[in-house]
């Protein structure tokens, strides 16, 4: 069936899923088939989500409830194993931060997925306020190739999914990274294979992020893993020019920050802890002085992305209109 699941992610009592839903119910394309579902951890943080559970009963919306914070990655694996239980063959994810201002997002998504072969993640651009001049000429532009599509709203086929193997042989976006960099190891991955990601340019959303781990301390830390023990870790991390001397009390206990934690075991994975034991710390990439450990992204994306050729790519330009280019 060519079918579409959109599919939330969030987590607390804070209505934010809701107020995206509405904001879909606006804007969404109606003649393309569509469901929504929403991934929550709520209940492994203690919260009541009896509203929630109204709404979605209330909007026909499945609502997927987590006995633990289980995290985004996991979230958005249990959202594509709903799509495939339910026929999707394509899933869009949304951070419950996204607010939808304009129509025609699922539309280019979707026409994007069918109409290209070997896509990996797609997206559509985001603004940092609600209100935007839709007549600057950068709407008007083509899709660009990326190592992964926004991670707040990006768009795939259920199948491509099924492509990545991790390193505890698990299937699909690696549930150990917890938070942080999990899109970018879906995109790299598949773009080692040619599943290339991209970036629509027209219809813009608007999005806040960071607001669960605002309001939720317990977000921001975690355990480490046997993938990267945490001796290791804080080797690694104390080097950082992002080290925050303030978190070594609860290093001491045992916990460590996820977005350091996940940076580090992307890069490990990479193979650039290697590289930077050999003297190769510093790097020149596109004519930048790069120390990989701290943007790993970038060594990354030159060597599973850059590689591939161009492609003739088919997207809806901002009228609605087919065009047709190399990218």
């Amino acid at each position: 069936m060519n079918k579409t699941l959109i599919g939330l992610t969030t987590y607390g009592p804070i209505p934010r899923a809701e107020i995206l839903v509405e904001t879909i119910f606006k804007t969404v394309d109606s003649h393309v088939p569509h469901e929504i579902a929403i991934a929550d951890d709520s209940r492994g943080g203690g919260f009541n989500i009896t509203n929630r559970r109204q709404f979605c009963k209330k909007n026909k919306i499945a609502l997927l409830e987590g006995e633990t914070i289980t995290g985004i990655p996991a979230s958005w694996n249990r959202l594509v194993n709903h799509a495939q239980e339910r026929g999707c063959d394509k899933v869009v994810i949304l951070s419950d931060g996204v607010r939808f201002l304009v129509p025609g997002w699922l539309s280019r998504l979707t026409y994007f997925l069918d109409n290209n072969e070997k896509i990996g993640t797609v997206g559509t651009p985001t603004v940092g306020t609600p209100y935007f001049d839709g007549a600057e000429k950068r709407w008007e532009g083509k899709p660009g190739v990326v190592g992964c599509a926004v991670g707040c709203s990006f768009a795939f086929r259920t199948e491509t999914h099924g492509k990545i193997l991790n390193p505890d042989n698990s299937i699909g976006f690696w549930e150990d990274l917890v938070s942080f960099h999990e899109e970018l190891q879906f995109g790299f991955k598949l773009a080692e294979s040619g599943y290339l990601s991209y970036m629509l340019p027209w219809p813009p959303s608007y999005y806040r992020g960071g607001m669960a781990f605002a309001s939720h301390n317990e977000l921001i830390w975690r355990t480490a893993s046997p993938y990267l023990p945490l001796e290791e870790f804080l080797y690694w991390v104390r080097k950082s020019p992002w080290y925050v001397s303030q978190y070594e009390e609860k290093y001491g206990k045992g916990e460590v920050d996820k977005m350091s934690y996940s940076r580090v075991m992307f890069a490990k994975y990479w193979g650039l802890i290697d590289e930077v034991k050999e003297g190769k710390s510093i790097q020149e990439i596109k004519g930048e002085q790069v120390s990989i450990m701290d943007e790993p992204q970038k060594p990354v994306h030159i060597r599973t992305v850059d590689i591939w050729p161009t492609r003739t790519m088919k997207w809806l330009d901002k009228a609605g209109k087919e065009q047709q280019g190399e990218i």
